[in-house]
């Protein structure tokens, strides 16, 4: 036939690496299908807004012919007595040949795709040509080779991945690669397609090895003042018995001079094996705290054969860099004494002073108007976002012009200074105080996108900009209006309850507030939008009445039909007919007999509901339940314990704070009351980045609207460390934020005695940060807010089936053991942007060496394995306690230092603690 014009992609690798991730065999062809059904989702902050959205993308069917290679044979290269190996159709199981490696570069060409009758076909060859290695030599001439034994150091897992070769007019193409000196099974891969998507693809597999061979167990590291043992496994592929002998050799990875300086019993050890058998040789030595990159080479002799392998390995530190850390809050106008215990008793007398720094800010009621939402057009274009843009310009121009210093500060900050550490988001700030950069976490894109949102912030009081986007925003929802009156998420689908409660929700909230006035555009829009959820509302009603012939014995109502009375009374001035007069009675009848059967969103709900519906007496009742149930707290004022950061709940615990603060607004709650709620929604602006939504929107207007004036508190706060005043050379504007560091030989033990007073009205906080370097088996553990434990357990098989047993003498480690990290977490707040780091010794090896989205306990993460660590990423840590276990396994006896576990908020550096250091023994 003719040649095809092809595009090929072909790779070789360990064929080891499928027991970690397996490899599927590679596939193009295009399936037939008419219809595609995506589900689509929405993160929210309100059950207000909808959850999710389905629709259906009609797509025509194609019909693709497929590539198949009827043969071709494998590459000859290296391979012993020149054997080749022969796929016989594209779906027959690849030939395993064995090769005898003699290491080199190859090319290897790919020839004969051809085209017959639509269908594409191998019909030659794949050949090797250029260098090859050699054939294994004659046995007379092994002594020769054998006094220079060959030593292996090119471990790569790949040989190859050359994703676009493309094929000559004779159907050909070429490889060229060297080949790695790994003792394993190889598998070759081809995927090759034309223009008119004709593909087809095979595979095959082979194995190096040699006559002797040498497989070590190496470690991925070592650390200072560790025992360790490397043990080897020494195989006999050769048709006779052999004797000889094997050494472990130090040498320097840099110059490759030998080290001679570490003590190593039998180091040369003898061997005799059968044909086909295999025996282990071992070595225990003490690393040495003067080395921090150290070469092991080990190498097997016989008269006749020889193999060797070397690695070098990283040494590390036994001592590391550990961050104490002491948070200090204060509320309005007081003085508070804190002391930091480590750094004032100091009593380990192997550490060394680093850092010491202080930060603080004297009103950071400020930070969360930095976090006010500016949105311009939306990306996507729906209904939800263009009423986010109409909200947020809205209430953002409304606060600009009711709170005019608000405007001002902002221009402030633009102008103070070339630095942009204002408008730095916190997972950007306090680089030198976090475990980890924020380049090797998952988030940084959040970074990017809060500092930018921060900087744009100027122009959120642009009066101008905000109305052109009113405006635009107000005509795209008009056009996106159903006919039935109702919105849905994106033009052409069914419109929903859901979207349509969360806009008229909105537009009710903006008329309350005083923000907008009614015009002859948007009065048509409510008026048919309302239509739409009374007649959703009766279908409802009349629906249950059918399927519930004891309606009138409700005790509850869903959730769906109380936020409709929560919107639909929001609008007294829109008459509702007889059929939703007495739904909406027989609602409102059942909730207020039944409320204590409500979560605590929905008493929320209810509570405004009374007040709207002038039952005094039932908001008044309701309220101090609410009282009842409140937790208050010195630091964190006036919450509630079950109000909790959900995953999958539509509303967030921020914004049902800020429902609860309305009720207790509506029933007239005094300014300490207030302001005891409003210190917990500043305190979770502390440790989280609020999102560019309705509901950040709605807090920042509760911290400026209600309660004490905390945006006019004057005075600054007046720390003193020991008998040291700090006078700061610079303090950001509005927040008073400052922050001094000293080094080591000015910090001294009385610096962690440290008092502050707070002159101005408003909440402060701040924190005291000492680094130092210590001994990891001497680091204590630290008990926080934010608080990590840390245990190891040995998996055994019980009766039952598997059981944990706890390590001690009695129950030691072994060699092969699958050991179970289980890792406690404990937290009294919602902490964003969370790191936990579990430092590992050199003796053991991760079960789990994929990265990827973890789930335990119904929390969510990223968790990612390196040599020496395990890290677990948390977009967010809900309040309370959280176990998190993974498996590793014992690979090698000795003894070895565990490191610590460490866990820190990125967002806010000072939420951080870590375990004590461990040390682990692994008996034979």
């Amino acid at each position: 036939g003719n040649a095809s014009q092809a595009e090929v992609l072909a790779s070789m690798y360990d064929y080891s690496l499928d027991n970690i991730y397996p490899s599927h065999r590679w596939n193009l062809a295009i399936p037939s299908f008419n219809n595609y059904n995506s589900r689509m989702e929405l993160t929210a902050d309100r059950s207000f807004w909808p959850a999710y959205g389905r629709g259906y993308i009609h797509l025509p069917a194609k019909e693709v012919s497929p590539f198949q290679f009827d043969q071709f044979n494998w590459f000859g290269f290296s391979l012993y007595h020149g054997s080749r190996m022969l796929f016989r159709s594209a779906d027959a199981k690849g030939v395993e040949e064995v090769m005898v490696v003699g290491y080199g570069e190859q090319n290897m060409n790919i020839r004969g795709v051809a085209q017959e009758n639509g269908i594409v076909a191998a019909t030659d060859e794949i050949f090797a040509t250029g260098e090859s290695a050699p054939a294994p030599p004659a046995p007379e001439a092994a002594d020769m080779e054998a006094s220079a034994p060959q030593v292996r150091r090119n471990f790569n897992e790949t040989a190859f991945f050359l994703p676009q070769l493309k094929t000559n007019e004779k159907g050909e193409t070429q490889i060229a690669f060297t080949v790695p000196e790994s003792n394993t099974r190889w598998r070759f891969r081809l995927l090759a397609h034309d223009k008119q998507l004709k593909s087809g693809e095979a595979e095959a597999f082979t194995v190096s090895q040699k006559e002797l061979m040498v497989t070590p167990n190496m470690p991925r590291f070592l650390r200072h003042g560790d025992r360790t043992t490397i043990a080897t496994k020494i195989s006999n592929l050769s048709d006779s018995t052999v004797s000889g002998e094997v050494q472990l050799e130090f040498f320097n990875p840099l110059t490759e001079e030998v080290v001679h300086h570490i003590p190593l019993l039998d180091q040369v050890q003898m061997f005799s094996l059968d044909k086909d058998a295999s025996s282990e040789a071992s070595w225990s030595f003490d690393v040495p705290k003067d080395i921090d990159l150290l070469g092991l080479r080990i190498i097997a002799t016989t008269e006749a054969f020889s193999d060797g392998e070397q690695h070098a390995l990283a040494v590390l530190p036994n001592r590391m860099l550990v961050t104490e850390s002491m948070r200090m809050d204060l509320n309005g106008a007081e003085t508070k004494a804190f002391t930091m215990e480590r750094l004032l008793k100091r009593s380990s007398a192997t550490i060394e002073d680093y850092r010491l720094t202080l930060e603080f800010a004297s009103n950071p009621a400020w930070y969360a108007v930095q976090a006010l939402p500016v949105l311009s057009e939306p990306v996507s274009d729906n209904a939800v976002a263009w009423f986010a843009s109409y909200y947020a310009n809205s209430l953002g121009a409304h606060i600009g012009k009711t709170y005019p210093k608000v405007a001002a500060m902002v221009e402030a900050w633009k102008k103070q200074g070339g630095s942009r550490e204002t408008f730095l988001s916190n997972l950007e700030k306090n680089r030198e105080l976090k475990n980890i950069l924020l380049e090797e976490t998952p988030w940084v894109l959040e970074a990017k996108s809060e500092s930018e949102q921060k900087e744009r912030l100027s122009l959120l009081f642009d009066l101008n900009r905000s109305g052109n986007h009113i405006t635009a925003a107000l005509a795209r929802l008009k056009e996106l209006q159903t006919t039935q009156g109702g919105w849905s998420w994106f033009k052409g689908f069914n419109p929903s309850v859901s979207i349509t409660h969360y806009i008229l929700y909105g537009f009710g909230q903006l008329e309350a507030l005083g923000v907008e006035e009614l015009n002859d555009e948007l009065l048509p829009m409510q008026s048919a939008a309302l239509s739409f959820i009374d007649a959703e509302a009766i279908r409802r009603f009349d629906a249950m009445k059918v399927h519930n012939k004891d309606w009138k014995k409700s005790q509850s109502i869903p959730l769906t039909d109380l936020e409709y009375l929560y919107v639909r009374t929001a609008y007294p001035d829109h008459p509702l007919d007889n059929s939703e007069k007495e739904m909406v009675s027989f609602y409102l009848s059942v909730i207020e007999k039944n409320w204590t059967r409500f979560g605590l969103y929905e008493r929320s709900l209810i509570a405004i509901l009374m007040q709207r519906e002038g039952k005094a007496g039932r908001l008044q009742e309701m309220l101090s339940s609410f009282r009842e149930h409140a937790t208050l707290s010195d630091e964190m004022g006036m919450f509630w314990a079950n109000n909790r950061a959900q995953v999958f709940m539509s509303q967030s615990a921020v914004s049902v704070h800020t429902f609860i603060m309305e009720a207790f607004r509506a029933g007239g709650a005094g300014t300490v009351e207030t302001d005891n709620m409003k210190r917990w929604l500043l305190k979770q602006k502390q440790t989280q980045l609020w999102e560019s939504t309705h509901a950040t929107t709605d807090a920042v207007h509760a911290l400026l609207s209600s309660g004490s004036d905390w945006f006019a508190a004057e005075g600054e706060t007046t720390v003193t460390l020991g008998s040291m005043k700090v006078q700061p050379d610079n303090r950001e504007k509005g927040t008073g934020y400052f922050k001094e560091s000293w080094s080591r030989g000015e910090i001294l033990p009385e610096m962690g005695r440290v008092t502050v007073a707070q002159e101005g009205s408003a909440p402060a906080w701040g924190a005291l940060y000492w680094q130092y370097y210590e001994e990891m088996d001497r680091i204590m553990a630290t008990d926080a807010s934010l608080d990590v434990e840390k245990q190891l357990f040995v998996e055994q098989n019980g009766t039952t089936g598997p059981e944990l047993v706890r390590i001690t003498d009695a129950h030691p480690l072994r060699i092969g053991d699958k050991v179970i990290v289980r890792l406690t977490v404990r937290t009294d707040r919602d902490l964003e942007f969370v790191h936990l780091k579990d430092m590992r010794a050199a003796a053991f090896e991760p079960a789990e060496q994929i990265s990827g989205l973890r789930w335990q306990n119904r929390v969510p993460y990223y968790q990612t394995s390196k040599d020496a660590s395990t890290s677990f990423y948390f977009d967010l840590l809900p309040r309370g306690t959280w176990l998190f276990e993974y498996a590793v396994y014992v690979t090698r006896t000795g003894s070895y230092s565990n490191g610590i576990t460490t866990i820190q908020c990125l967002y806010a550096p000072e939420f951080r603690s870590h375990t004590a250091g461990m040390k682990i023994n692994v008996k034979e």
